[in-house]
């Protein structure tokens, strides 16, 4: 089947790969001409696994292409929708992109197309968005789908390729067999639900992530005023079946991104705009937004001294490990606490763009992590990057002032607590 993939940055640059991968041939688009322009050099946009060796081999067997041309949508039997719906400051997701898309592209599709919407947006998107394209493409016949992406940064050609279910969201039989037919290959069941069900899923689900989270950080308080450790309460938690060993009890100084933010927010104001409250949702939202506010004062208090006059250095810039993304990392809205603080700021990442957290920040990134310890009095471990695993802590103890400050947020390395302090360095966790 030949399928256009719309909005090409990491969801869309995985699906196309994706897709190409199940046997269809591939027509990517971005209205960004530096991104086509790279992508038909072998360069993606974002850094993910398998995404740039999977898309050199559907290259060289003419089954992906690239276009910065709605007008290619015109031959193609469906249209997936791929954009990386935009977040504002405030978590809200910013849909003026996707909606002009739509538009610029409706007068082009194909009237018997399938067109499915896989960019994460607020219930009610998709039926806006078909309702935009019979209003611009009256001979407009097809059908849509809702599916939510599920892919994790850094694993997500797995995730797309080998997913534990599949949710399709549509209005008739004929566009769950339609869409049934494109992901023939991928072997796992199909949750079919109206398109308001799957919009709704795709919240629920980051909203029932960052609930567990919210609650691990309300017991890593409980567990540091009772002299308990978290890390051990969450293990115990994980060998409960009812809970499971991949459950998001990992405590830290909150969760960021945008996503889950983002759906908590959608589902809060769905519920105030018909006059309801979610009091578990506005509380999760309540705990993440104070869950920053703890690191000034923490801060404060093990380095005993104004951060006016503190040199502070962020180990990890990305969103998360795997990735190259800067989008709503923690470590830069720590970087921005800090700086109001007046606190001097050093970092280093052994993935992000140095160019990128410059355009984004103003910081110049470290060469490596010793040159990012030297002077200063505070280590603070964001991003636990595996990498982070062989630090040379002896040589960053060496390049610091006192307090020797490690505060390791991720409690990434409490495994080797004890080695951190015979390296002479002031170690400190969350929770613990």
């Amino acid at each position: 089947m030949k399928i256009a993939v719309v909005g090409v940055w990491h969801l869309g640059e995985v699906v196309s790969a994706g897709l190409a991968e199940l046997g269809h041939t591939i027509l990517a688009i971005d209205e960004n001409k530096k991104v086509i322009a790279n992508l038909k050099k072998g360069t993606p946009p974002l850094l993910e696994k398998g995404v740039a060796n999977c898309m050199a081999k559907h290259m060289r067997k003419g089954s992906i292409s690239f276009s910065t041309d709605f007008a290619q949508v015109k031959n193609c039997d469906a249209i997936f929708l791929t954009y990386d719906t935009p977040v504002d400051e405030n978590d809200r997701s910013n849909l003026a992109g996707l909606l002009k898309s739509t538009i610029a592209l409706a007068p082009y599709i194909k009237s018997s197309a399938l067109f499915v919407v896989m960019s994460q947006v607020p219930v009610g998107t998709t039926k806006k968005l078909l309702e935009s394209i019979q209003k611009h493409n009256p001979e407009f016949t097809g059908e849509a789908v809702y599916t939510p992406e599920n892919l994790q940064l850094g694993k997500a050609m797995e995730c797309f390729l080998r997913p534990e279910r599949i949710v399709v969201g549509a209005e008739t039989e004929i566009a769950f067999l339609k869409f049934d037919r494109i992901i023939a290959r991928v072997k796992c069941p199909r949750i079919k639900m109206n398109i308001a069900s799957a919009e709704i899923t795709k919240h629920a689900l980051n909203s029932f992530l960052a609930t567990s989270l919210a609650f691990i950080y309300n017991i890593s308080d409980v567990c540091e005023m009772a002299g308990g450790d978290v890390t051990d309460v969450a293990m115990a938690l994980r060998l409960d079946s009812r809970i499971g060993q991949t459950a998001y009890l990992d405590s830290s100084l909150g969760f960021s991104g945008g996503t889950l933010m983002r759906d908590l927010r959608t589902l809060s104001a769905f519920a105030k705009k018909n006059k309801k409250r979610l009091d578990v949702i506005d509380g999760v939202l309540r705990t993440n937004i104070n869950r920053r506010k703890m690191l000034v004062e923490r801060l404060r208090t093990l380095l005993g001294m104004p951060l006016s006059k503190a040199v502070i250095s962020i180990l990890g810039v990305t969103y998360k490990p795997g990735t190259s993304t800067l989008r709503r990392s923690l470590a830069l809205e720590l970087m921005a606490m800090l700086r109001k603080e007046k606190a001097q700021i050093r970092a280093f990442d052994p993935k992000a763009d140095a160019r990128e957290v410059h355009k984004e920040t103003g910081q110049q990134l470290s060469k490596n992590a010793v040159e990012a310890a030297r002077g200063c009095h505070a280590l603070l471990l964001v991003t636990a990057w595996p990498e982070f695993a062989d630090l040379p802590l002896q040589r960053m103890r060496e390049a610091m002032l006192p307090p020797y400050l490690f505060f390791d947020t991720r409690n990434f390395f409490k495994s080797r607590e004890r080695e951190i302090r015979e390296a002479g360095l002031l170690y400190r966790g969350i929770g613990r």
